[in-house]
């Protein structure tokens, strides 16, 4: 395993047609979500352990809206989730969770709205030691998404965040890109901060976007970070979107790091239902679940509608090996 300074990206069609060939035999199953009607339960937080249950947040919307909530659901069997009524509610969408010392860290997009339009949107962050006690402590810069935070074992709290859009495009040619920075403390978490976290020049072409999902500090000190990986053909009613699956490792002192690689896709799972057809190819990594046995569990949103879950072989394991 080698890291570079600086890669030259590969196409991630290219990358896409590569893993047809080592993508896991068994299938990913899909995921049931019970206590909430007839409204959509997706694009999760990966399981924990909280307040003696295993728990997930999840965004739960109408087919025909994105007006969402953050709900969070208890695992009743292996393949059943159900709504906690007693637990607190966010609006947020995309939900992410990591810990800091006791604290649960529960982050997900605010978006704010003027009737039915988008017209802005950030990450927001919360603490707390139990689901009752969650509290607002931090926001990520406007029109950002993807941002992520871990605590390093010497205490420091390493974040990614995730520039997009015109800017982006008017100043690197490119659409998205990921930055990585390190702050004290969770005080130190501020707009400022992830605005100005180091680029990483290597990950995406010109046409393509992604961003991380969950992060970890890997035995050799380097973060494998878990992540998704997308690019987009068409336009308006012909519009449609892959997203795929992918995992790296970045050195948090050298900034160097390996490419990218897919590790997962639509068709990893069983075929479903989907918001819109744009989205029939969307594979929105929430992170994994490492065994410690060399497989890993991804769960993952599908087609803006649906919750996945995959067993496979471990992929950061080639990233603990320098």
């Amino acid at each position: 395993m080698k890291l570079y300074q600086t890669i030259k990206p590969e196409p991630l069609k290219a990358q896409y047609q590569a893993f047809q060939a080592t993508k896991p035999k068994m299938k990913g199953e899909i995921l049931t979500f019970l206590g909430v009607d007839d409204m959509d339960v997706y694009n999760p937080s990966i399981p924990f352990t909280m307040d003696g249950m295993t728990v997930m947040a999840c965004r739960v919307e109408a087919r025909d809206s994105e007006h969402s909530k953050t709900m969070f659901f208890k695992k009743v069997d292996e393949s059943t989730y159900a709504i906690m009524e007693e637990a607190p509610t966010f609006d947020l969408q995309d939900p992410f969770i990591t810990f800091v010392g006791d604290e649960l860290i529960l982050g997900g997009v605010y978006v704010i709205w003027e009737g039915e339009r988008i017209t802005s949107w950030r990450t927001d962050f919360y603490r707390g030691t139990s689901l009752h006690d969650l509290k607002y402590f931090a926001s990520g810069p406007s029109h950002m998404k993807d941002v992520r935070l871990l605590e390093l074992r010497d205490g420091r709290i390493a974040i990614f965040s995730r520039p997009q859009g015109q800017c982006m495009l008017d100043q690197y040619g490119c659409i998205a890109k990921v930055g990585f920075t390190t702050v004290d403390t969770l005080d130190d978490v501020t707009p400022e901060a992830i605005d100005n976290a180091t680029l990483l020049h290597d990950h995406f072409l010109p046409d393509e976007w992604g961003g991380c999902n969950q992060l970890f500090e890997l035995d050799n000190g380097l973060i494998g970070v878990i992540g998704h990986k997308s690019w987009g053909e068409g336009t308006g009613e012909n519009q449609r979107l892959h997203y795929y699956s992918i995992a790296f490792a970045l050195d948090p002192d050298t900034l160097k790091m390996t490419p990218t690689k897919v590790i997962a896709c639509r068709e990893c799972f069983p075929k479903g239902q989907c918001k819109w057809l744009k989205v029939q190819d969307v594979t929105f990594t929430s992170g994994l679940i490492r065994n410690g046995n060399g497989t890993a569990t991804l769960y993952t949103g599908l087609n803006d509608c649906q919750v996945g879950r995959l067993l496979m072989d471990d992929p950061l394991s080639e990233y603990e090996t320098r």
